[in-house]
């Protein structure tokens, strides 16, 4: 199921954001712009009483002025006080801590739980929707939160769309009518900050896109600053686009998903811009140059040895995991790990993953600005 919501829904009237990353007080501002009660959780106190004092974020979006009436508490149970929906932005490493810790604060029942980090666990292979169902009460509505989003433009109201996937939304789920409800509410809540929002049930095919997408980048960015030429990025997006296919059908999840802005988007998004943490560093490394602050902060990093897990676990072998691991952490060099990404796969498995992808894909049809599976027509997930 996948659709683009179009909706004149109630809003979501109170708002927990747990985390004062620059991602996590994007989607805070935004959700204050467009009239929600947010509450922003930090760990630190300093930025707490700069965003309440001044609506500002000097750490994490310097220069950029934060809407007037943003609450941010170092307290996380003031913060998840009366909540309507609570969104996870912290680094992936901290998801499980974080749900822990919120789930014996939480105040009322079956409050949808959002994670809005990209990655797979260290040492678990989980994917974060997982990581969420293990630390929080039973039933509580999950989903994730992704697609392509500099923070430092959704927090200035630059559009964007992302996606929301939660299992859910599955119009089989005895709580599909809650996840509607509040899908909808949501996408009402995000609209007026110029964020449209995408509906999917397939929350595996929208973590592995925003997952994986970040050692794509890595490799896009050797290869810039090895001058190796626009022709071997094409390859390297499209070897990554392959590993994001394999690893979604062995997990469950639906190829067509990829082609939505948790996937496509958002790899787009990311190795095209050097504005990424994750191309960045690609282009350190492929400079020789010590990685430096950008590797504590570049997700496709820690994604390269996490994923190594549900390789090992499923039986794949993803080739730009492989590439980033090779030189980061066994001293291969850029040049040697890129041609062997570029050169040594099968000639015909590019063509296979393109086809599955334009074969599994819906047909779609729009109807008053909504698109929509034509086979699998939801009336909640449209204009009614």
């Amino acid at each position: 199921m996948y659709a683009i919501i179009d909706t004149l829904d109630a809003p979501i009237a109170r708002v927990a954001v747990l985390g004062s990353g620059a991602w996590g007080t994007a989607l805070a501002a935004a959700l204050r712009r467009s009239g929600a009660r947010v509450a922003l959780w930090t760990r630190r106190a300093d930025l707490a009483h700069a965003i309440q004092t001044q609506n500002r974020n000097p750490r994490h979006l310097p220069g950029i002025d934060l809407p007037a009436g943003l609450r941010a508490d170092t307290d996380m149970a003031k913060a998840l006080c009366d909540a309507d929906c609570v969104i996870v932005a912290v680094p992936c490493a901290a998801l499980r801590q974080v749900a822990r810790r919120a789930a014996g604060l939480l105040t009322r029942h079956r409050v949808p739980v959002l994670a809005a980090c990209k990655g797979i666990e260290h040492g678990t292979g989980a994917l974060m929707t997982q990581v969420l169902r293990e630390e929080l009460d039973r039933g509580t509505p999950v989903g994730i939160l992704g697609g392509p989003s500099f923070a430092h433009e959704v927090a200035q109201g630059l559009p964007t769309v992302l996606t929301l996937a939660m299992p859910a939304l599955n119009a089989a789920s005895p709580d599909a009518g809650l996840a509607r409800d509040f899908a909808h509410k949501l996408h009402r809540q995000l609209a007026p900050a110029g964020v449209g929002l995408e509906l999917t049930d397939d929350a595996v095919g929208a973590q592995v896109g925003g997952a994986l997408k970040n050692m794509i980048a890595i490799a896009c960015g050797m290869a810039t600053a090895r001058g190796l030429g626009e022709n071997a990025r094409a390859a390297i997006v499209t070897r990554g686009l392959d590993d994001m296919r394999r690893l979604t059908v062995a997990l469950g999840g639906r190829v067509e998903t990829l082609l939505s802005s948790c996937g496509a988007g958002d790899l787009f998004l990311t190795c095209s811009s050097e504005q990424s943490r994750n191309t960045r560093l690609g282009l350190r490394l492929g400079r020789n140059q010590a990685a430096g602050d950008t590797e504590e902060l570049a997700e496709g990093v820690a994604c390269s040895v996490s994923v190594r897990a549900l390789e090992q676990r499923l039986g794949l072998r993803l080739h730009v995991a492989r590439a980033v691991r090779d030189v980061l952490h066994q001293h291969v060099t850029p040049e040697r790990a890129l041609e062997r990404l570029i050169h040594t796969a099968p000639a015909d498995q590019t063509k296979m993953a393109i086809a599955q992808v334009l074969t599994s894909a819906p047909k779609t049809t729009r109807e008053t600005g909504t698109l929509r599976p034509a086979a699998q027509r939801q009336p909640c997930l449209h204009a009614q």
